[in-house]
């Protein structure tokens, strides 16, 4: 247990890694979309404004009409998350008139740069194609509003800069779509595995039910038919006898019934069960109540490990009790015969009969032989069941013994 921990320390350091640089991600990406953040942007943006112009041409050349326009073209941003492209259409002639009065070329295409990387991130691809497309022509007009001596060299220059910020901001757009659809997907998955543990889960409890309920009644009925039959033959005492059988039968199949429930009712804090789980070991008692119902059974046991994990020493009992019912209900054999050995590293649990079916009943084949085949595929094994060639019914189920069901 010690070495197995150690093994898994290094997977532990890194899942608890990973949650937390993905946690301190999403508290980035939260805290940069706060509003507070718009009004931040806003107000470095006036500030710019300002200062570029301050840079250029010295404070004391600061008019009021400066002031004024570096607000009217700062002020829209902080909307611009809602309205992207509604700010860009808004601020940019602003800018126009701000580089035309007092030229605050380096802000003004730092404003720009920032409402274009808004539009890719909030927008789509096609968006974010004509917004660079429109934005030659746009700078082209700023670099001759602002520049004293306008060149081509300024344009790519500024043009390089602008179109940088798209893709930057459609490169992010396209990592946060990216990376929606892990975090979908990884939700689907994991819901889907949730839902499939749920029903392997219920699938064992109906195998569960089906077992104890299913047994408890072939065996009860037997004996109420042979009590039945003795009655009207005046053998009082052996009408009593079966009686006492039947009582004797319910009893254990409703304190199995109670363990069952029970555990379906269990949390983390569960209580024992009331009834211990039955394994291979349990089989010389599942074998006198069945012959006390009638019928005889022949029980060989060659090569059976010492200790089975639980699932494998539950299911082989089961499939033994399921082929044992089938040939009470089924069957006219009045011996049956239970071999369970290993081979092949699998456990092989056999039942077989040399009967004939009954005249008013269907052969075996419906959920009780399903159930079998189930128990034994969820374990990795195989179950099946025909008739043999000298008549009567087999039942063979192996299941592999290397600890896949432990």
């Amino acid at each position: 247990m010690d070495d197995d921990r150690a093994t898994n320390l290094p997977g532990a350091a890194h899942s608890m890694t990973t949650r937390v640089i993905g946690g301190g991600c999403v508290g980035v990406r939260r805290l940069l979309r706060a509003p507070d953040v718009d009004v931040a942007l806003a107000l470095l943006a006036f500030i710019g404004l300002l200062v570029d112009r301050v840079i250029s041409r010295g404070i004391r050349h600061l008019t009021p009409l400066d002031v004024g326009l570096s607000l009217l073209a700062s002020l829209p941003l902080v909307l611009r998350r809602r309205f992207p492209l509604g700010v860009l259409a808004a601020v940019v002639p602003l800018l126009f008139v701000c580089l035309a009065v007092f030229h605050p070329n380096r802000a003004a295409v730092g404003v720009v740069m920032l409402l274009v990387f808004t539009v890719a991130v909030e927008g789509g691809r096609v968006r974010s194609l004509i917004v660079g497309a429109l934005m030659a022509p746009v700078v082209t007009v700023g670099v001759l509003l602002s520049a004293r001596r306008p060149s081509p060299a300024d344009v790519v220059a500024y043009f390089s800069l602008v179109l940088g910020a798209l893709f930057a901001g459609e490169a992010l757009r396209a990592r946060q779509a990216l990376g929606r659809t892990v975090a979908e997907e990884a939700a689907r998955q994991r819901e889907a595995l949730a839902q499939h543990r749920f029903d392997e889960e219920r699938l064992g409890w109906a195998h569960e039910l089906h077992d104890i309920v299913g047994h408890a009644l072939v065996a009860i009925n037997v004996r109420a038919s042979a009590a039945a039959h003795r009655g009207r033959r005046g053998s009082g005492s052996d009408a009593i006898s079966a009686l006492d059988d039947i009582a004797s039968a319910s009893a254990q199949a409703l304190a199995e019934l109670r363990s069952t429930l029970r555990t379906l009712r269990t949390t983390q804090r569960a209580d024992p069960p009331l009834h211990p789980i039955q394994e291979l070991p349990d089989l010389a008692d599942l074998i006198a109540g069945v012959e006390s119902a009638g019928l005889g059974v022949d029980l060989k046991v060659t090569g059976a490990p010492a200790s089975l994990p639980t699932t494998i020493g539950h299911a082989g009992y089961r499939i033994v009790q399921e082929g044992l019912t089938n040939v009470l209900r089924h069957s006219t054999a009045r011996r049956a015969m239970v071999l369970v050995g290993v081979d092949g590293g699998s456990l092989v649990v056999e039942v077989a009969d040399s009967g004939q079916p009954r005249s008013d009943d269907s052969p075996p084949g419906g959920h009780g032989l399903r159930g079998m085949q189930e128990r034994a595929a969820a374990l990795g094994g195989s179950c099946e069941a025909g008739p043999t060639d000298g008549g009567g019914w087999r039942v063979r189920a192996r299941l592999p013994l290397d600890g896949r069901g432990s």
